[in-house]
C-alpha cells in the first residue's frame, strides 16, 4: 500500500521535476517472471524513483544498509520494497545481517518477482558503462541453486539524464533485451567461474548498448559542445512530457560513438573549431545555449504575454518551499551525484509541508479555500509556463539565423550520417 502510495506522489512529481522522460524497451519487462534488472548508476537515488514509477512491475530495491539505522526511515523503506545490503565501513555486525537480506533478494526472484541492482557498485555522474561487480551474478546462483527450474532473466536497463543536477532537463531510460541465466553453467563447479565472467562481460555490453558511453572521458566537454549543436538542428517538441520514443538517445549515442571512433587530428580540428565558434557567439553576446532556442511567432507571444502575470504569481507562491529544498540541497549534498536526487526528495516535502500549512489556515478560518486552490493551478501553469518560456526567443534575444546555419553546418560536417 506505501509502495503504490508513493508511486502515485513521486510519479507526479517527477513529471513537474523533467522537462522530458523518454521510456523505451518497457515490453521487455513481462509479469509473472524472475527478473534481476541491471543498471547503470549515475545519480544519487533519481534512477530507483524514476523506474519504480515508470516501469510496468513492481520493483524490489538493494540499498546502503547505513539508512536503515534511522528509526523514523526503516518502516518507509521497508514498505517500498527496499533491503539493506551493509558496508565494511557499518562494522562487522552490520555485515552479517548482509546474508537475511541475501536471503530475502533471493526469495524475490523465487517469487517470480523484480529485482533493481546498480551493477557498477557506486555511484558516479558520467556517460560511460563502469566495470560491473558480480552481486547481481551471486544473487542469480543462489536463487538457481533453490530452484534450478526457475528461469532468471538479467534485464540490462540504461538510464541516461542530460544533467541530473539541473532541474528541467531530460532523462532517456531504454531497458534492453533479456540475457537468460543457464541454470546448469551458474550452479556447477567446475563451470561457474566461466560462466559468471561469460555472464558479466555480456551483461556489460548488453548494457553498454543503452547508454551513452564515450570511453574517451577527455573528449567529454567537447561531446556535450556537440549535444547543443544536434540540439540547434532538431529541437524537441515539449509534450508529451513521457514519450516511448528513443530517438533522441539514439541520436547521442551516435554522437558518442563518433566521437570514440574520431582520429586524433580529426578530433583536435572538430575542438579548436568549436573553441574559435563559441569566441564567436561570446563576441555578439551569444552561445551555444542560446542557439537552441526557437524563434517565436504570433501564438508564442500572446501565450508569453497572457501567461507572464499568473506564471509569475505561482512562482512567487512557491518561492519559498522551493527556494528552500534547493538551499537545503545545496549545504547537504556532498558530490554532485546526489544534489538532484536531494533536491528532488526535499522539494516534494517542503511542498508537502507548504500545503499543510495552507489547509491548517484554512481550516482555522484565516485563508478562504479558493486560496490553496488557486495556488495548486497557478504552481502548475507556472512549471509549465517555465519550459515554454525557455523554448523561444523574444523581445531583448536576437535571432542569429547565420550563426544557427553555421552551429548546423559543422554538426554536420562532423555527426551527421550519409
Amino acid at each position: 500500500m506505501l509502495y503504490k502510495i508513493f508511486k502515485v506522489i513521486v510519479t507526479f512529481s517527477l513529471k513537474l521535476y523533467f522537462r522530458k522522460i523518454d521510456l523505451s524497451g518497457l515490453p521487455y519487462l513481462s509479469e509473472g517472471k524472475a527478473q534481476i534488472l541491471a543498471s547503470n548508476h549515475p545519480s544519487g537515488f533519481l534512477e530507483p524513483l524514476i523506474m519504480a514509477c515508470f516501469f510496468p512491475r513492481p520493483l524490489y530495491f538493494l540499498v546502503r544498509g547505513d539508512v536503515f539505522e534511522n528509526r523514523f526511515l526503516k518502516p518507509v523503506l521497508t514498505g517500498t520494497h527496499q533491503l539493506p545490503i551493509y558496508r565494511f565501513k557499518d562494522g562487522f555486525s552490520k555485515l552479517r545481517e548482509n546474508k537475511s537480506s541475501m536471503e530475502a533478494a533471493s526469495q524475490v526472484l523465487l517469487d517470480k518477482k523484480c529485482l533493481l541492482i546498480f551493477a557498477e557498485g557506486s555511484t558516479k555522474s558520467i556517460k560511460m558503462v563502469r566495470p560491473l561487480q558480480k552481486g547481481f551474478i551471486r544473487l542469480a546462483a543462489d536463487a538457481q541453486s533453490s530452484n534450478p527450474e526457475l528461469p532468471i532473466e538479467i534485464v540490462p536497463v540504461g538510464i541516461n539524464f542530460s544533467d541530473s543536477t539541473k532541474f528541467a532537463g531530460d532523462v532517456m531510460v531504454r531497458v534492453g533485451k533479456p540475457v537468460l541465466v543457464d541454470s546448469a553453467s551458474i550452479i556447477s563447479g567446475s563451470e561457474s567461474a566461466q560462466y559468471t565472467n561469460y555472464l558479466l562481460q555480456n551483461t556489460y555490453e548488453k548494457l553498454q548498448e543503452n547508454v551513452i558511453h564515450l570511453a574517451e572521458q577527455s573528449r567529454l566537454k567537447v561531446m556535450e559542445d556537440v549535444f547543443l549543436l544536434e540540439k540547434i538542428q532538431n529541437s524537441r517538441p515539449l509534450h508529451p512530457k513521457v514519450s516511448h520514443d528513443d530517438t533522441f538517445l539514439q541520436t547521442s549515442k551516435h554522437i558518442a560513438n563518433r566521437m570514440d571512433a574520431m582520429e586524433e587530428n580529426i578530433f583536435l580540428e572538430l575542438k579548436e573549431e568549436l573553441k574559435d565558434f563559441k569566441k564567436e557567439l561570446k563576441a555578439s553576446n551569444s552561445g551555444l545555449e542560446k542557439l537552441t532556442l526557437k524563434k517565436a511567432g504570433i501564438l508564442q507571444y500572446v501565450v508569453f504575454i497572457l501567461g507572464l502575470l499568473p506564471a509569475f504569481a505561482g512562482y512567487l507562491l512557491h518561492l519559498m518551499p522551493l527556494g528552500l529544498a534547493l538551499f537545503l540541497a545545496k549545504k547537504n549534498a556532498t558530490s554532485k551525484e546526489f544534489f538532484g536526487s536531494i533536491r528532488f526528495v526535499l522539494s516534494i516535502v517542503a511542498v508537502f509541508v507548504y500545503y499543510l500549512i495552507l489547509i491548517s489556515l484554512w481550516a482555522t478560518g484565516i485563508l478562504p479555500g479558493y486560496f490553496i486552490l488557486l495556488c495548486v493551478i497557478l504552481g502548475y501553469f507556472a512549471r509549465y509556463y517555465y519550459d515554454f518560456w525557455q523554448e523561444f526567443v523574444y523581445w531583448g534575444k536576437p535571432f542569429r539565423e547565420a550563426q544557427r546555419l553555421k552551429a548546423v553546418e559543422i554538426y554536420r560536417r562532423y555527426f551527421q550520417t550519409h
